[in-house]
């Protein structure tokens, strides 16, 4: 009987995904904002086939113990706000280079180096937004004041090229979830891991934003999970590359000097006026000695050692 509760548990599940899948394309509404209002309905489920919670197997009643966890932490784990705020941002022209956030916007005003403004108006007098539909929400636009370096003027055949790199920064984005199209809570995610864009050059770590997208947190996690195996197996191939000595080597770093050096300033941070007068002497020589030793000053060096300058 638990057997063949399970399977219809599953495919429960897997139908009432599906609905709601097939709900976010058909309504403008979008999907409600609760996210555990689908962890009650799982709960819920052996209770209607009259199994409780207790009298089921461990491992499922792990599984339910793990989601309903998740399901507490979306909110927090979350964005705050919105991904997009689709500002256009004009050259001095007022034609169209790429969307901005509110933030950058503003950092532009303040700076002196751009104005609010509005689209360039065609030769019969209306402006030229019938090619940037952002639904009903007001078109927002900032012109800059100086010219840049891809500019009409400085290079006249950027005007007419039109790349899907340059379509893309100049389409206002939606808030949804790209697979799903949920509009409730969102979670960044890197197409490319996060821990191998930092060790990319330069030049492929910035101005790349349509490496990041929005997921809600479900989408966020069915993504992660075959991401963490295909990195897996990368590590297990160039394990077998570089020898027979990588294969016994631990995936992570462990160096003891700084793991001490690290508790020793977070303890600082925290508890220092908790602390013996000793102990807080000694974690303050043993922090002002490890910045010393990585300063390239000799001058801050020779502050740190003395006590000159502060933490």
């Amino acid at each position: 009987l638990i057997v063949a509760a399970t399977s219809v548990f599953i495919i429960q599940t897997r139908r009432r995904r599906r609905r709601r899948n097939n709900d976010n394309n058909n309504d403008d509404g979008g999907t409600s904002n609760d996210p555990a209002a689908t962890d009650d309905d799982e709960t819920n489920f052996y209770k209607q086939l009259g199994i409780s919670e207790e009298n089921l197997p461990t491992h499922i009643q792990r599984e339910i113990q793990k989601e309903r966890k998740r399901k507490a932490k979306v909110e927090i784990i979350s964005m705050k706000t919105r991904m997009y705020d689709n500002v256009y941002m004009l050259d001095t022209n007022r034609e169209p280079m790429c969307t901005i956030s509110m933030k950058k916007a503003r950092w532009y005003i303040k700076k002196g180096i751009g104005e609010w403004s509005t689209f360039k108006e065609n030769p019969g007098g209306s402006n030229n937004t019938n090619n940037f539909d952002n639904g009903e929400e007001e078109l927002k636009c900032i012109r800059l004041l100086f010219e840049h370096n891809g500019s009409t003027k400085a290079n006249p055949k950027s005007s007419d090229e039109m790349t899907n790199e340059n379509l893309y920064l100049r389409s206002a984005k939606q808030n949804i979830c790209v697979v799903c199209g949920n509009d409730g809570y969102h979670i960044r995610h890197y197409i490319i891991p996060y821990t191998y864009r930092t060790l990319l050059p330069e030049q492929y770590r910035t101005h790349m934003s349509h490496d990041i997208v929005i997921m809600c947190p479900d989408c966020h996690l069915l993504c992660e999970k075959p991401k963490k195996a295909r990195m897996k197996k990368m590590e297990e191939e160039l394990r077998m590359q570089m020898g027979e000595a990588a294969l016994d080597m631990s995936p992570v770093i462990d160096d003891p000097h700084l793991h001490h050096i690290r508790s020793c300033a977070i303890a600082l941070v925290k508890w220092k006026d908790q602390m013996p007068k000793e102990k807080v002497e000694s974690h303050d020589r043993t922090v002002r000695e490890y910045l010393a030793s990585v300063c390239r000053n000799e001058e801050g060096k020779a502050a740190l050692l003395s006590g000159e300058e502060g933490l």
